[in-house]
């Protein structure tokens, strides 16, 4: 058996070498994966600004809010409440 490992010297290395590096990789500790942080979704803080009610007689005023309302809604995926609607010129 000594002459056949002998003779065969470098196809038994490789083949400890392998087993060894199996066993090494194997049984190594595993590093835990941290799991990547989700963004941070902050909840929009109560503004000092007074709710007025929407004057219903504009119809500008009331598609716009209601078009903003859905884009956000669309965007964001959760439920929206209009506060308040200002005109910008």
């Amino acid at each position: 058996m000594l002459e056949l490992l002998m003779k065969y010297s470098g196809i038994t290395a490789i083949i400890v070498y392998s087993f060894i590096l199996f066993l090494i990789l194997k049984f190594a500790p595993k590093k835990e994966e941290e799991p990547e942080e989700e963004e941070e979704v902050r909840e929009a803080e109560p503004q000092a600004v007074s709710a007025s009610p929407l004057d219903t007689s504009d119809e500008d005023a009331v598609v716009a809010s209601l078009i903003a309302s859905i884009e956000y809604h669309n965007e964001t995926h959760r439920n929206v409440r209009v506060v308040s609607v200002r005109e910008v010129r």
